[in-house]
């Protein structure tokens, strides 16, 4: 899922979107008298722009053009000039970026992330950052990584600093139940044949497999719960899932049925996760509409297909998601979903097109996340106010049915 500038048209199309304007100079007597505008004052008098983290998804690299392009994009924004935006990476170079986005052990990218953001005095240097706070965008598989980071790392293990909105696109923070697919004509020695030759090998819930194959980690197919709950240790942690758990279909764990059974509490869930992920002014997931990569693609909403068994929907095909009451992670609010909910501050938005197909619009919707601070959560979220657990439709005023793409984001 490799973010690249669609046409060479888009770099144009940016780049005169905030064309350089030559102005005659002016007497320096009006420049002496003239008050300052606030684009003229110094950068230290004006409100600073929040830092922007962005962690990208499966297959891509730090050094993309086209993750650079949106970087640009957001630093030449009106409102957010010379904003400071990092784009995690986890190797020195853009290949063993790349790689490390299939194989690994999430956890320790996790912590290293961590570890990266608490070394960036962008952030956490009072003078260069007085909000103490940064805001997150996280591309597929980027999204749930950057919650494990508010979850595990949020305040003092980030330097002081703490994550204030977290927007995710695509991802998977209930797993997924099918591996995504490598692009047609991939090398067989590429990173994404090489991951799918070892998980034929070894299986994916293969101990091997859960500490060295990236999406083996946060596989979750309700079908072999059982396997989930007894060999997955990343996404089972982050979502604070406990073994005994109600399920709400497919086989329990220990094969009870649906909700016979009480929650887990042989181990009792991790407050803190629940607490930081509570703590964040706003949480954003989109999905995309034609989503065929993330499966299912209800789990960018954070749930499940209502029917699992539906067999009439030819893809691409989003059925009619689990309510988020039916839905014990939220019923029983294991890591904050539901107070996040309930304090409005949850919302569930739907890009056209497919996985990672970053259109005009798209784009949009994401930026107009950025800068939104708890005090005006509430007029934003109950102007679009949702049903728990339904997800939002487009807004067909300003989405249309076929946007030209700005960027797309394929798996290589």
């Amino acid at each position: 899922m490799k973010l690249s500038s669609f046409v060479t048209a888009t770099a144009t199309l940016l780049s005169a979107a905030w064309p350089a304007c030559a102005l005659p100079a002016a007497p320096e007597s009006i420049l002496s008298s003239a008050p300052l505008s606030k684009a003229d004052e110094p950068f230290s008098a004006r409100s600073r722009p929040v830092p922007i983290v962005i962690w990208h998804g499966l297959g891509d690299r730090f050094d993309n053009d086209g993750l650079q392009s949106l970087k640009t994009d957001l630093q030449e924004r009106e409102g957010f000039e010379g904003v400071f935006v990092h784009i995690v990476q986890l190797a020195q170079d853009g290949p063993g970026d790349q790689r490390a986005t299939f194989f690994g052990l999430a956890d320790d990218q996790v912590e290293t992330v961590c570890e990266q953001l608490a070394g960036l005095p962008e952030l956490t240097d009072e003078d260069q950052n007085p909000s103490r706070q940064f805001d997150a965008i996280g591309f597929s598989q980027g999204g749930q990584f950057l919650r494990a980071v508010v979850e595990r790392c949020n305040g003092a293990r980030l330097g002081g600093v703490t994550m204030r909105n977290l927007i995710t696109l695509g991802s998977q923070h209930l797993g997924i139940s099918a591996l995504p697919p490598c692009p047609p004509g991939s090398s067989p020695f590429s990173p994404c044949r090489l991951m799918h030759l070892s998980l034929v090998r070894e299986g994916v819930y293969s101990t091997w497999a859960q500490r060295n194959i990236v999406p083996a980690q946060y596989f979750r197919d309700p079908e072999r719960i059982d396997e989930y709950f007894e060999r997955n240790e990343f996404l089972r942690d982050i979502n604070n899932e406990r073994v005994g758990d109600r399920q709400p279909y497919g086989r329990s764990p220990a094969g009870e049925s649906a909700f016979s059974r009480a929650d887990g509490d042989d181990e009792p869930r991790n407050e803190t996760y629940k607490a930081n992920l509570s703590s964040l002014d706003r949480f954003v997931m989109f999905r995309f509409s034609d989503d065929m990569t993330v499966i299912p693609p209800h789990s960018a909403h954070f749930t499940l297909p209502l029917d699992p068994t539906n067999s009439t929907c030819i893809p691409p095909c989003y059925s009619t998601p689990l309510p988020w009451s039916s839905l014990p992670l939220y019923h029983q609010d294991y890591v904050g979903l539901r107070a996040l909910d309930e304090s409005a501050r949850v919302r569930k938005e739907v890009c056209q097109g497919q996985h990672m197909q970053i259109g005009d619009e798209c784009w949009e919707a994401v930026v107009k996340h950025l800068g939104s601070s708890r005090e005006g959560r509430g007029a934003s979220s109950s102007a679009n106010a949702l049903e728990p657990g339904v997800p939002a439709g487009p807004n067909l005023a300003e989405v249309p049915s076929s946007p030209p793409p700005s960027f797309v984001l394929q798996q290589g």
